[in-house]
């Protein structure tokens, strides 16, 4: 069992930590929590101190505080988990400020950081919190993807702190070792979206942002395989951070084209035991792009579009004994074209998800944090997989066909 800080910032969400804090208890795990001044203003010290059994400490300074308390906080965590993780303490972490307690420890500690963000969409939606984001996750911290749904505001948008029930499964897929099921799995996965150009500046592209993907391959690196990793980049796109200790196992390649994408994968087909395919492939390609850009005109013009190459499907054909695991995402009759999908490319597995139609918002599919579908396997078995982060889809899918 674990040692795990849990450190509370000022969020009205602070309160769902109490029973974070009860489910990691049943499992026998030691919980410390540690929290902002402004914490103590949405739930009581005195709570999380009788679930987890130790004192709840928030001051810095007193009588009762030792001088090298931090340190020793910092020494004994395994893990060390900000939840809610307000935008304030975002940008204290990103910028390793330490003026209050759970900052000074988390610049003193070397334990894994995990956090899951809290905040109104229009804080959370803002590029300055984004960037700082992006510093931790660049620093190895793992994100517990907020959700989207009522905020306590009345609005409605993304910025829900995850449930209690995701936390939890990130703190254990955290702190306990991971069944090492893909040892002997080198694992082709592509991801992120393709392009095709229509001059010399301008492209055409999908919505999706390569989450899916990243989600995949780092679960498939906890489990101990070697990920040769194809990503169709563009603006947006999220590339995987390899666990601590499995960096040398991801090998990257960056494309853009379906035929880059193609010609990358196929290359290092051959090594590999099996393939991943969670890339959205533009299915068309502009037939005849101009190698200038085109000027700005008041007549209407017409793109001549051609069907792209099909990636799985050439991967598929020049296989070898691999096995294979598409991803299918439909606006209608999901399951059904899934499973098309599934026999018409002669695929061993498919997971089917939903993607939002035109001018709709939801809360699977490109270009959001959660996911949910079906997963369906060649002998005709299907397993529904319900709403939650990316990670845990991953997780779940690994978990069924590893």
């Amino acid at each position: 069992m674990a040692n795990i800080l849990i450190a509370v910032s000022g969020s009205i969400s602070a309160y769902k930590i109490a029973d974070v804090v009860s489910e990691l208890g049943k499992a026998g795990h030691k919980v410390q929590c540690l929290l902002t001044r402004s914490a103590t203003e949405f739930v009581s010290p005195l709570v999380l101190e009788t679930l987890s059994g130790r004192k709840a400490r928030f001051e810095q300074f007193g009588p009762d505080v030792p001088g090298t308390e931090h340190i020793d906080f910092a020494r004994w965590a395994d893990l060390m988990v900000f939840a809610p993780a307000s935008a304030n303490m975002l940008a204290r972490l990103a910028l390793g400020l330490a003026d209050d307690l759970p900052s000074t420890v988390a610049l003193a500690t070397e334990a894994p950081l995990l956090i899951a963000p809290a905040m109104n969409t229009v804080m959370w939606e803002k590029p300055i919190v984004q960037q700082h984001l992006r510093t931790l996750v660049e620093r190895g911290a793992r994100i517990i993807e907020p959700a989207s749904g009522l905020l306590a505001c009345g609005e409605v948008g993304m910025g829900k702190l995850a449930p209690v029930a995701s936390i939890v499964s990130a703190i254990e897929a955290a702190v306990v070792p991971p069944v090492q099921d893909l040892q002997d799995e080198r694992i082709l996965i592509t991801a992120g979206p393709t392009t095709t150009p229509i001059d010399a500046v301008r492209y055409i592209t999908n919505h999706s942002t390569g989450r899916m993907g990243a989600a995949m391959a780092e679960e498939a690196l906890r489990r101990g395989a070697v990920v040769d990793y194809v990503l169709g980049v563009d603006k947006g796109v999220v590339r995987p951070v390899p666990p601590r200790g499995s960096e040398s196992r991801l090998h990257v390649v960056e494309v853009r084209t379906a035929e880059e994408m193609a010609a990358a994968a196929l290359e290092r087909l051959p090594q590999a035991t099996g393939v991943v395919a969670t890339a959205a492939v533009m299915d068309y390609a502009v037939a005849s792009p101009s190698a200038s850009k085109l000027k700005r005109a008041s007549a209407a013009i017409a793109l001549d579009l051609v069907p792209s190459i099909d990636v799985l499907g050439s991967l598929k054909q020049a296989a070898n004994g691999q096995w294979f695991l598409g991803f299918a995402a439909e606006t209608d009759n999901v399951e059904e074209h899934g499973a098309g999908k599934l026999k018409g490319k002669g695929l061993d597995f498919l997971f089917a998800n939903a993607v939002s139609k035109l001018g709709a918002a939801g809360q699977t599919g490109f270009a959001v944090n959660t996911n949910a579908g079906v997963l369906l396997s060649a002998n005709g078995e299907r397993h529904e997989l319900g709403l939650g982060a990316k990670a845990d889809i991953a997780r779940q899918i690994w978990d069924r066909i590893a």
